[in-house]
């Protein structure tokens, strides 16, 4: 008698829960494989992201950047480690696909661009190190500007993201996320 079987032959069962997302987010310093796109080409890069820390940053250094600006602001300073995993290089737009999230629920805080000005000890790479090509990794860190009111909750990245038209809004784009704390 011969036995045959339809669907699958690993069938493990029901799909477990994906971590990586609101529900079941990541730890800090816990590599996630993740695919960007680049527009308008549509090119993809595949990347390890890892954020490392997110800690409370110094508002006197941010405060050189233009007065007024931390005004109900706090800075919080994102460390991240991005490895090129292939597909096309990329020429630094994976800063611009991550976000914080905060106890708000309701918005993505984007990063405050430094303009080569210094802010020890979150600095920003120099745009000699951003490229990114087979095989090479750099570590950035990214000053974020988050209402005192709330508190930073879970680190994002949208490789789908256009950051052609950057939104402080979480839009549709899939996201991996990492917990805070």
């Amino acid at each position: 008698m011969a036995l045959t079987a339809c669907g699958p032959e690993d069938d493990a069962g029901p799909a477990a829960t994906q971590k990586g997302t609101f529900a079941e987010p990541l730890a800090l310093k816990t590599s996630a494989d993740v695919s960007e796109t680049h527009f308008p080409d549509q090119s993809k890069t595949r990347l390890s992201v890892t954020p490392v820390s997110v800690v409370t940053g110094d508002k006197a250094a941010v405060e050189k950047l233009g007065v007024g600006l931390l005004e109900g602001k706090t800075p919080y300073d994102v460390t991240t480690t991005s490895a090129h995993g292939g597909g096309a290089p990329d020429s630094g737009s994976f800063n611009f696909k991550l976000l914080l999230h905060g106890t708000d629920q309701q918005r993505a805080y984007f990063f405050a661009p430094a303009w080569g000005a210094a802010f020890e000890p979150c600095q920003e790479v120099s745009e000699s190190e951003l490229p990114l090509a087979a095989g090479k990794s750099v570590t950035t860190c990214e000053i974020y500007l988050v209402p005192d009111n709330v508190q930073p909750a879970v680190v994002g990245f949208q490789g789908d993201r256009d950051n052609r038209s950057p939104s402080d809004e979480t839009g549709t784009a899939a996201e991996v996320v990492w917990k805070v704390g």
